[in-house]
């Protein structure tokens, strides 16, 4: 009966350790599709000054 329990909190605590560790994944991906966006809005806006 308690290995049963100690199973079930063990799948539990795997269920959320695997859920933020995409959460950090996805986090990350979006932060490098900001700052890829962030550069090429840099380099249309940029006044050409020549």
């Amino acid at each position: 009966m308690m290995m049963d329990y100690i199973t079930l909190a063990g799948f539990i605590l795997a269920v959320f350790g695997t859920g933020v560790a995409v959460g950090r994944i996805v986090e990350k991906i979006e932060r490098l599709e900001r700052k890829k966006e962030d550069e090429e809005h840099k380099n249309t806006s940029k006044n050409d000054r020549r």
